[in-house]
């Protein structure tokens, strides 16, 4: 059964690769030219099955026809709007796979999080962009800056997998996203910092403040 699927698996990603191409060169990827392709398809394929059959068939019955010619149509459109709502959905997305938590059991005022703070918050839980940026402006020990190794913990909490081991590409998205998502005491995170800061942060796991740190941040979200 295995074996079948990875055979049937195959031959169903060679057949949509084909399509694709298709559709892409022949049909310029234009939702338009889609449906007013697919239209043209329905309309040959019963002139056809009426010719072998009966052409006085299609007359007879042309209502039944024209409901069936509609309601693909508006299959076609439906899927369309679909498809078009995802995409939609996917620029709205932060692009990393968060942790299922229960809201419920999260103390927000662990972190100094004001109220709109929490509810982007919990749009980042929810796999969302923020719409505002979160001020965050819990200190470190100088109390003179906001804490960047609290936002490495909470992150390396919520994301599947955590943030220890991303490097490269995904890090620099990473790194982007907190920037795109974050003021630490009202000002812009500073990129520089950021990867200074996440470095020495890694390498900092087993000392005594990056174990409270961490089960602060459990504390916070209801993990402990």
């Amino acid at each position: 059964m295995e074996k079948f699927i990875q055979n049937a698996g195959r031959a169903l990603a060679r057949v949509r690769t084909a399509t694709n191409d298709f559709l892409n060169e022949r049909i310029g990827g234009n939702r338009g030219n889609l449906i007013f392709f697919l239209v043209c398809v329905y309309i040959l394929f019963i002139l056809l099955v009426s010719a072998v059959i009966n052409f006085r068939s299609l007359i007879d019955h042309y209502a039944i026809y024209l409901g069936l010619l509609l309601a693909l149509v508006l299959a076609i459109l439906w899927v369309a709007v679909f498809y078009e709502s995802e995409s939609h959905m996917a620029k709205d997305g932060h692009g990393f796979t968060m942790e299922r938590l229960k809201r419920s059991r999260m103390k927000f005022h662990l972190l100094d999080l004001d109220p709109d703070g929490r509810k982007e918050l919990e749009r980042i839980l929810l796999g969302r962009n923020v719409l505002t940026k979160i001020n965050f402006t819990m200190g470190n020990k100088s109390g003179e800056s906001a804490n960047h190794r609290l936002l490495f913990v909470l992150f390396d909490e919520i994301i599947v997998g955590g943030i220890t081991e991303i490097t490269g590409e995904r890090k620099l998205e990473f790194f982007q996203f907190l920037q795109n998502s974050f003021l630490m005491n009202g000002e812009p995170i500073n990129p520089n910092t950021l990867k200074s800061s996440f470095s020495s942060w890694k390498a900092d796991q087993e000392k005594t403040n990056s174990k409270n740190q961490r089960k602060l941040v459990k504390q916070m979200l209801g993990k402990a």
